[in-house]
């Protein structure tokens, strides 16, 4: 226990190593940290959503209990060991845990507990968790390694502690006799030490954005320091560069992931809000509210009739109120933001034309009846790659009715070292065309800087839309095969045809075959191969209906693993690995073929036999 200060030549040597560290930061030592006012736009949720009260996951925080990206490990004795990481004893190996583990998001859960009870024992945790760690690790980054494997000082870490996790603990701790004063000394100079290695250390994409919040966060919430304002205003100088050159013009972001377009978006708002608060907001840049809301109308555009957004590329499921519930509070006057904040109860859906959209530049087209709450939805993915997080998916496409995802992206998985990692980001777990068995492979474009030309076409009778895959199959990326999908959506009779086009681009004939992906294994085929039917399950108010023209045969696989894994769903945080269906429509060895192919919801989780 260090509940009255740093004890052990350890914990005394990092102490004084951050002494040394921040030798120009003297300002710390003339600052009662305990009577100050609250830091401007401070509140114990961060930078999120708001974290709940929840006292008896705060006590197993506070005996070491803790849960990082969905894998649980107590510590013994209620010592956090801070460079640990048990996927490298059970396996599949993932260095996030360790990486994750120090982002302390947990210290939220402390301090929420700890407002709300006043219980000093959270408290203690928090300080005692806190010196472990600098204990641990000096406390201060080193100027090599610290974005290796095992290393607590990764700089999205530092990034993430300075804008959110300490942010949080500290304003709630610091009055606490629990927290004593060298501590807070220690945890002010740390944090001061961190944004200034990211300064001198920042990196690009989405690291950059929380990279640079971070900084920003600490150099307003500490103005004491000689350096804050110029730390300040050059994080925000590279942010803003950053932000502007992240977000495409249609209002994605150009890693075309649901999850880190949010990253994007809420470290745009931290920022927002922070410079709001603290009379900073005349620095901001003219565009910066600009690349707010067209932030949101990306979301917008893309929302499934269940209000979350499809899982393109690394994605878990992202509901969208995330974004637009932001977005609402920043653009009052957009009811179709409050509308798709709350899920439909309040504002109203967007207005004038159809309610489909395409995104040119991210490459996606939304195609869907309208904006109520049982409408059909189709997203085709015709674009580029994306910046970093991409999967092997050009032409693949995700199909719901309502909120009832029929036709899947999984998402991609977890960031582990796992033959299931490997297969959701590539094209067998995808909605896409084999030829001869090999998925697509490509490795460009990442991003598309004029608008892509899919033919697109929206009325009120339905939509139109193409794309073509021209590049290479295997871990060769042989040009054996040119692939084009055409998707046509019928308004009137709320159903989708998609054709496919294969043709040899060696000259030889070749195999091809078609890939759809349900997340049920409740899937009957007819023994003409000509009609399929999925149902989904009790509680589900929709199934599916496909028609096939042009396969000679029709065959499916659920939680498959070899000779290769097919018919699986591979969730990302929120859903567990579990099996699917692999739908594989397939035709003889030709130069060419086509394929139709007719999809339908239908009502009922219970489908009769085709």
């Amino acid at each position: 226990m260090r509940q009255n200060g740093l004890q052990g030549s350890r914990a005394a040597a990092a102490f004084a190593a951050l002494f040394a560290a921040a030798a120009a930061a003297t300002a710390c030592a003339d600052v009662n940290y305990r009577e100050r006012p609250a830091a401007p736009g401070w509140t114990v949720d961060g930078w999120g959503a708001r974290v709940p009260f929840d006292r008896a996951e705060a006590d197993r925080i506070a005996a070491g209990e803790v849960t990082v990206i969905g894998i649980p490990w107590s510590f013994p004795s209620g010592v956090v060991n801070w460079l640990f990481n048990p996927t490298a004893e059970r396996g599949p190996f993932n260095p996030e845990w360790t990486w994750q583990l120090n982002r302390m998001s947990f210290w939220k859960t402390l301090a929420r507990a700890y407002v709300e009870t006043g219980e000093e024992k959270y408290a203690q945790a928090f300080a005692r968790q806190f010196a472990d760690w600098l204990e641990q690790t000096g406390g201060v980054p080193p100027e090599s390694g610290y974005n290796n494997r095992g290393s607590p000082w990764r700089t999205i870490e530092e990034g993430l502690r300075l804008l959110d996790s300490w942010n949080v603990a500290f304003e709630v701790f610091r009055k606490s006799p629990s927290f004593p004063d060298d501590l807070i000394r220690a945890f002010v100079r740390s944090s001061m030490a961190q944004a200034k290695h990211l300064l001198a250390h920042s990196t690009g994409h989405n690291w950059l954005l929380m990279e640079m919040t971070g900084v920003y966060v600490f150099a307003v919430t500490f103005p004491e320091f000689p350096d804050s304002e110029a730390m300040r205003r050059e994080a925000l100088a590279r942010f803003t560069a950053a932000a502007r050159s992240q977000l495409l013009p249609d209002g994605l972001h150009d890693e075309l992931s649901a999850d880190y377009h949010g990253v994007f978006y809420l470290t745009m708002a931290r920022i927002f809000r922070l410079a709001r608060a603290a009379g900073l907001e005349c620095e901001l840049p003219d565009d910066f509210q600009d690349l707010l809301r067209r932030g949101a109308e990306g979301v917008l555009a893309m929302t499934t009739p269940g209000f979350v957004q499809p899982r393109f590329n690394d994605s878990f499921t992202v509901p969208a109120a995330g974004v637009m519930g932001i977005a609402a509070e920043f653009f009052p006057d957009r009811g179709d933001f409050l509308w798709a904040a709350t899920g439909g109860r309040e504002g109203a859906p967007p207005a004038g034309g159809t309610a489909s959209r395409f995104l040119p530049y991210a490459g996606i087209a939304v195609m869907r009846g309208d904006w109520s709450p049982d409408s059909s939805y189709l997203a085709f993915d015709v674009g580029p790659l994306g910046n970093c997080h991409e999967h092997q998916d050009k032409l693949s496409f995700t199909f719901w009715k309502g909120g009832e995802e029929l036709i899947f992206d999984d998402g991609g998985g977890q960031y582990d070292d796992s033959e299931f990692r490997r297969y959701a980001i590539s094209g067998y777990d995808h909605n896409t065309l084999l030829v001869d068995g090999l998925a697509q492979d490509r490795s460009a474009p990442r991003r598309s800087d004029r608008p892509i030309d899919a033919g697109w076409t929206t009325s009120p009778a339905g939509d139109f839309a193409f794309g073509v895959y021209d590049q290479g199959f295997g871990p060769k990326r042989a040009k054996l095969a040119v692939h084009r999908r055409e998707i046509r959506f019928d308004r009137r009779a709320d159903a989708f045809t998609v054709t496919d086009e294969a043709t040899s681009a060696d000259g030889a004939e070749h195999e091809y075959t078609l890939l759809f992906q349900l997340d049920t294994t409740n899937v009957v085929v007819s023994a003409d191969g000509r009609c399929l039917r999925a149902s989904y399950g009790p509680g589900r108010k929709w199934s599916l209906e496909m028609t096939f023209d042009g396969a000679s045969g029709v065959s499916t696989a659920s939680g498959r693993t070899a000779p290769s894994p097919a018919g699986w769903f591979v969730g990302r945080d929120d859903t567990n690995v579990h099996p699917a269906t692999t739908v594989f429509v397939t035709a003889p060895r030709a130069l060419s073929r086509r394929f139709v192919t007719r999809l339908r919801a239908v009502r009922g989780p219970e489908i009769p036999n085709p």
